[in-house]
C-alpha cells in the first residue's frame, strides 16, 4: 500500500492516468452494456419492419388478383351490354327506316289534288315546291329522331351498365 502511496505522492501525473483508466473501464462495460441493450431493439424492430413488409407483400398481391378478377368481370359487362346496345340500335334503326318507308310508299305527303276543283284560286301553293319542302322537313325530323332514339337506347344500356358495375362491386347478402 506503502508502494502506491508513493507512487502517488511522488508523481501527481499518475493520478490523472489512473483516473483516464478509471474513465476509460466505466466507459467501455458501461457502452458495452448500452451496446447490448441497444442491439437488442434494433433487433426488435428489425423484426416488427420485417413482419410490415411481408404483411403489406401479401396484402399488395391480394389486392392485384382482386383487381384482376375486377377487371375481367367489368371487361364482360362492358362487352355484353356493347353486345346489347349493338342490337338494339340494328333494331331500332331497321323498324324506323321500315316505318319511314311504309309512310313514304303511300304517296306523296301532298294529297293530289281533285279533278274538277269547285274554285281554282283555292290553291295558294306551287305544288312541287311544297312536295319538297315537306320531304325536306319530313328527312330533317326523321334524322332528329333517329339521333334521340339513339341516344335514348345508349342512355338505357349506360342505366343497364352501371347497375351490374354496382352489383360487381357490392357484395350481396
Amino acid at each position: 500500500m506503502n508502494f502506491l502511496l508513493g507512487l502517488f505522492t511522488k508523481n501527481p501525473m499518475v493520478i490523472l492516468w489512473v483516473m483516464l483508466a478509471a474513465f476509460i473501464a466505466g466507459g467501455v462495460s458501461g457502452g458495452g452494456a448500452a451496446w447490448t441493450v441497444q442491439g437488442w431493439r434494433l433487433d426488435a424492430v428489425q423484426a416488427k419492419f420485417d413482419g410490415f413488409v411481408a404483411t403489406a407483400k401479401a396484402e399488395g398481391e391480394a389486392a392485384q388478383t382482386l383487381k384482376a378478377a375486377q377487371e375481367k368481370k367489368d371487361k364482360l359487362n362492358k362487352e355484353q351490354t356493347d353486345a346489347e346496345t349493338k342490337l338494339s340500335l340494328d333494331t331500332l334503326r331497321a323498324d324506323n327506316k321500315r316505318l319511314r318507308n311504309e309512310s313514304r310508299a303511300r304517296g306523296n305527303f301532298v294529297p293530289s289534288t281533285a279533278s274538277n276543283p269547285s274554285d281554282i284560286t283555292r290553291a295558294c301553293f306551287d305544288r312541287p315546291q311544297l312536295e319538297s319542302a315537306i320531304q325536306r322537313l319530313d328527312s330533317g325530323v326523321s334524322g332528329l329522331v333517329d339521333k334521340g332514339s339513339e341516344a335514348v337506347v345508349k342512355l338505357n344500356a349506360a342505366k343497364v351498365w352501371a347497375l351490374r358495375m354496382s352489383d360487381t362491386l357490392t357484395p350481396r347478402k
